[in-house]
């Protein structure tokens, strides 16, 4: 009974560790600010989704804004595209950032995360050197393809090719009206033929008749046999109708 008991007592601290670790071990929330992409000196353009961290454990607001320029200086002009309210993201999007309003050239991005309890030193992360690039190519070299094309082609006829297609076409086209006699020999071949289907229409005659004389004969024999079968039936009533009548006056 004791070994019982302790062991119940030890399954019990056991459980009970393991349902209050996950609360021991988890970290506190710190306060980061990330930016994953767009990274220092690439090129975008169009609509681009900025990625990263923005966590705080008190956390008010984040922003994300821009400056034109390489790098970020005193005299820089922040333009806010984003403020996000007490929505912490982890590796995710932040926001998205509208390239085609603004024009091409190099800029700055800035990430700032706003804690409650420090309201006046944000979490500030830089990204520099981010090229925006929407100028559309000029297809200037679709111009030029169509020039170069016809030049080689007046080279092609100006050779001796089209000499012999000419001699070739009167050679084959003069023994193709061959076939056409063939076909009159078929017809011939196929004419002798006719008389040897000629003793088969008997056969196929007599087969027809003797098939309605058989189906005339099971008709009729049906018939008979049917009347056969009244005749016997009547005849047992009537022997039996006597056979009624006699044996009471016998009595």
């Amino acid at each position: 009974m004791v070994k019982r008991v302790l062991v119940i007592l030890i399954a019990l601290v056991l459980a009970l560790v393991a349902v209050r670790a996950p609360g021991w071990a988890a970290p506190l929330l710190q306060a980061r600010s990330v930016i994953t992409y767009p990274t220092d000196g690439m090129t975008v353009s169009g609509v681009v989704d900025i990625t990263g961290i923005a966590t705080h454990p008190s956390l008010s607001f984040y922003q994300l804004r821009y400056a034109a320029g390489a790098q970020e200086t005193g005299e820089s002009q922040w333009i806010d595209f984003a403020v996000v309210q007490s929505t912490p993201v982890d590796n995710g999007v932040l926001a998205g950032w509208d390239t085609t309003i603004i024009p091409d050239g190099q800029y700055t991005l800035a990430l700032a995360v706003w804690g409650e309890n420090d309201a006046n030193s944000p979490y500030v992360v830089f990204v520099r050197r981010v090229t925006v690039n929407n100028a559309q190519p000029v297809p200037s070299p679709t111009s030029e393809e169509p020039t170069e094309t016809p030049e080689p082609e007046p080279t092609i006829p100006a050779g001796p090719s089209p000499t012999p297609m000419s001699v070739e076409l009167p050679a084959t086209s003069t023994p193709r009206p061959s076939p056409t006699p063939l076909g009159t020999e078929d017809a011939k071949v196929s004419t002798p033929s006719a008389p040897v289907d000629d003793d088969s229409p008997s056969v196929v005659l007599d087969v027809g008749e003797l098939r309605s004389a058989f189906c005339a004969g099971g008709t009729i024999s049906m018939l008979l046999l049917s009347l056969w079968g009244i005749y016997l039936v009547v005849k047992a009533g009537v022997r039996w109708f006597l056979r009624e009548r006699i044996g009471p006056s016998q009595d």
